[in-house]
This record gives C-alpha cells, sequence and structure tokens, in this order.
C-alpha cells in the first residue's frame, strides 16, 4: 500500500460503495479545524473512496486542491465495498445501526452469506449477523420496493425505474400506488404552526452548514401548500434540508445548487441564474428559494463573484428577478414559490429590507401574496457588543427571517 497525493478532484465517490446513508456535518466541521492533522484517505482503483469521506469534504471545504492518501490498488468494486464496510464500522465515528443493517442486505445479496465474515466486516456480534441475514432473505424484494419509491421521489419516471431495478413499468406502478396511500403523509407535521409568527423549540444550531435552514419551516410549507405526490423544486439545496423533509412528507422533489454540498444526497449541479435545468421537471407545484442572504453571505460558499453572496446589490437584485422570471415559467397553474431572506443590518444601523425589494420581481411576473410569515432565529443573531451599541445609538438589531409565499 503506497502513499501518495492525489488532486482532491480525482477522487471518485461512488454512492453505491459508501456504507454511510448520510454524512455527519459536524464532524466534517471538526476535522476543518484539525486538516493539517488528520491521516491520509484510502482510494482503490481509478481513486475511488473507501474510506475517509468526512476527512475529503473537509479538504473541499477548505477549498484545498491536494490530499493525502493510501492506495489499495485495483479493487474489485465487491473488494471496494468490503473494505469500506470493515473500516468504517471498526474505527473513528462508526455505522449507525441503520448503515450496518443496510450494509449487511447488500453484502448477503452479493453473496457474502458467511456469518463470520459479516461479524467482521461490520463489527457486530454472531447473533445480530444472524439476525442481519434472516432480514435480509425476507426484505431481499422489499427492498427493491423502497429502491423503486425513493427513485419515484426523486423525480425519475416509471419506465426509468423499472428499466434500473429490472421490472414491468406495471410492477412499478403498483408498488408507488402502495407507497403513496401511507396514511402518515395526510398527518399534520409535528412542528405545525397556528399563526404567522413560525418559532419552533429546537435550535437553528442542528447543524454546522453555513446558512442551514431549520427544517421546520419546510415541514410546515409542504403542509400547508402541497399534497403528497406533487413535485417540489429547490435550487438553492445546501445542506439537503428540502430533500430530506420532502421525501418523507410523500413529496417528490428536484433539488439542484451552483456548488452541491454532499455526493450521498441526488442535488444536481446547476445555477438557477442561467435558466431552468434541462434534467428538471418542466412543470412543477412548488418552488423554495433559499437563496444566500447577500452581505450576510459573502465569502461563505466560494469567492466567485457571479455567486449571489458576493454581489453588489444592484447586481444581487437583477440576478434575483432572472431566478423569478425562470421559475414562475415553470409553475403549474395554482402554484406558489416560497422564498426566505433576512434583511441585512449595516454598520450605521440601516437596514436593506430584502423581502420587499425582492417582492416587486414577483409582481412584475403577475405572481400575488399569499402570506408573509415572520420566522425568528432561535439563536442570538447579536453580539453583547452590538447590544450595547444598539441601546447606546437608539437601534433595532434584526432577530428574524421574512418567509414571503406567492401564487
Amino acid at each position: 500500500m503506497s502513499t501518495e497525493i492525489l488532486a482532491i478532484d480525482t477522487v471518485r465517490f461512488v454512492q453505491e460503495l459508501y456504507p454511510r446513508y448520510r454524512e455527519d456535518d459536524a464532524a466534517i466541521e471538526r476535522y476543518r479545524a484539525a486538516i493539517d492533522r488528520l491521516p491520509p484517505i484510502v482510494v482503490a482503483r481509478d481513486g475511488v473512496l473507501v474510506d475517509g469521506f468526512h476527512r475529503w469534504q473537509a479538504h473541499r471545504r477548505e477549498g484545498r486542491t491536494e490530499i493525502q492518501a493510501e492506495n489499495l490498488g485495483n479493487l474489485t468494486d465487491a473488494e471496494i465495498l468490503k473494505e469500506s464496510v470493515k473500516r468504517n464500522a471498526s474505527h473513528g465515528r462508526q455505522l449507525e445501526t441503520k448503515d450496518k443493517r443496510r450494509m449487511a442486505d447488500l453484502l448477503y445479496r452479493q453473496g457474502t452469506r458467511e456469518l463470520r465474515e459479516l461479524v467482521e466486516l461490520l463489527s457486530i456480534t454472531e447473533k445480530t449477523a444472524g439476525e442481519y441475514v434472516r432480514d435480509a432473505r425476507r426484505d431481499e424484494k422489499q427492498a427493491m420496493k423502497d429502491g423503486a419509491w425513493d427513485r419515484w421521489l426523486n423525480c425519475e419516471s416509471q419506465r426509468q425505474i423499472a428499466e434500473s431495478v429490472g421490472v414491468d413499468q406495471a410492477t412499478v406502478s403498483r408498488w408507488v400506488d402502495a407507497f403513496s396511500n401511507d396514511l402518515d403523509f395526510a398527518s399534520p407535521p409535528e412542528s405545525r404552526q397556528h399563526f404567522d409568527v413560525w418559532q419552533f423549540q429546537t435550535s437553528d444550531g442542528e447543524s454546522s452548514y453555513f446558512g442551514k435552514m431549520p427544517p421546520q419551516v419546510v415541514e410546515n410549507l409542504l403542509w400547508f401548500y402541497t399534497e403528497p405526490g406533487q413535485v417540489i423544486f429547490d435550487p438553492f439545496a445546501g445542506g439537503g434540508t428540502t430533500i430530506d423533509v420532502a421525501k418523507r412528507m410523500g413529496r417528490r422533489v428536484w433539488s439542484s445548487d451552483r456548488k452541491p454540498s454532499t455526493p450521498t444526497l441526488p442535488i444536481h449541479q446547476h445555477d438557477i441564474i442561467t435558466g431552468w435545468p434541462a434534467d428538471a421537471p418542466a412543470k412543477v407545484d412548488f418552488i423554495l428559494l433559499d437563496p444566500p442572504y447577500w452581505q450576510q453571505a459573502q465569502g461563505r460558499y466560494s469567492d466567485d463573484p457571479d455567486d449571489l453572496g458576493n454581489m453588489e446589490l444592484a447586481d444581487f437584485y437583477r440576478a434575483w428577478e432572472s431566478v423569478v422570471k425562470t421559475c414562475a415559467d415553470h409553475l403549474v397553474e395554482g402554484g406558489r414559490i416560497a422564498y426566505i431572506i433576512s434583511p441585512t443590518q449595516r454598520e450605521d444601523g440601516s437596514v436593506e429590507d430584502h423581502a420587499s425589494a425582492m417582492l416587486r420581481a414577483c409582481w412584475d411576473e403577475g405572481l400575488e401574496v399569499d402570506r408573509r410569515i415572520i420566522v425568528p432565529y432561535n439563536t442570538q443573531q447579536a453580539t453583547g457588543q452590538q447590544v450595547t451599541w444598539a441601546r447606546e445609538n437608539k437601534r433595532l438589531l434584526k432577530l428574524y427571517r421574512d418567509l414571503v409565499v406567492v401564487r
């Protein structure tokens, strides 16, 4: 096994060979803080990532172009999967139970039937391995159904799903109909709001991903303005909150971002400022726009001057007009667009009311206000020094975001 320096972009992440369902965002941020002290990642054939996903993501977020790696050589996919499972199950941030169960199913279907091998690979007891194998035998068809449902929620057509899974389209249609009748999809979320000020008990700080929208905001938007099976479009996907919530609520979702943050989610790479994505559904029922909060996001996502967070204010509004026009053209009759933005407070205490300024672009496209909702931050957005300054200078400090729904 040799150690080498690889270009970050040459490391290949293969979803099917990765044992975790989702990454740990907090772990990535911890690794960023210790970026120069991290051990090498592990790769195999043609740079396929075997171990060290969170270290690799930490390097990407830091803007590093190279990373140290150990190369296992020309392994097959089956060998890569086994090595990845073994390493992730035995050291560092260990696999969660659901990840181990999912990998046991996959390994079993690929021919790993010996309990002793599963025990070693997954770092589980022989009794647990036996339970997983029994479940794998029973759940093989259910896993196929679950995969088809997940693809349907990702806005794949039934024909595409049938070809991928290896069944006929009529079978996929029956599976989708069965899943669609889940009564939980018709139940309101626990976070359901009853007034036009949406404040939630849980903290905004659940994720270190900058600009992460509280999932309860998405839950309530989808509950009030969409139905199960309808299509949601999110061109500012960020950390993927909309994807997680929409699929959990039985809504189909197509998301994109100019710089996708994670390869574990179906976030397509696209800059909505340039127009509607060619691969996206032509018409959608609901569009959620969570753009960078102008100067508050400056330099957070990139140093690119074409990034909304780095633009001059006039350019920011012109780009926003383009986004609204594009989205309005692809909204179904009766569909809605929601956007969330925080006002910018300048050093002199004056405020740029983005929500009102951005509403003009909606009016220009014939969109009318359905609701304007206040979403307070659950964490203090000002330092003690700023509070003192506000008191001494008779100023108000911002503590909320505007959520505007237009139809």
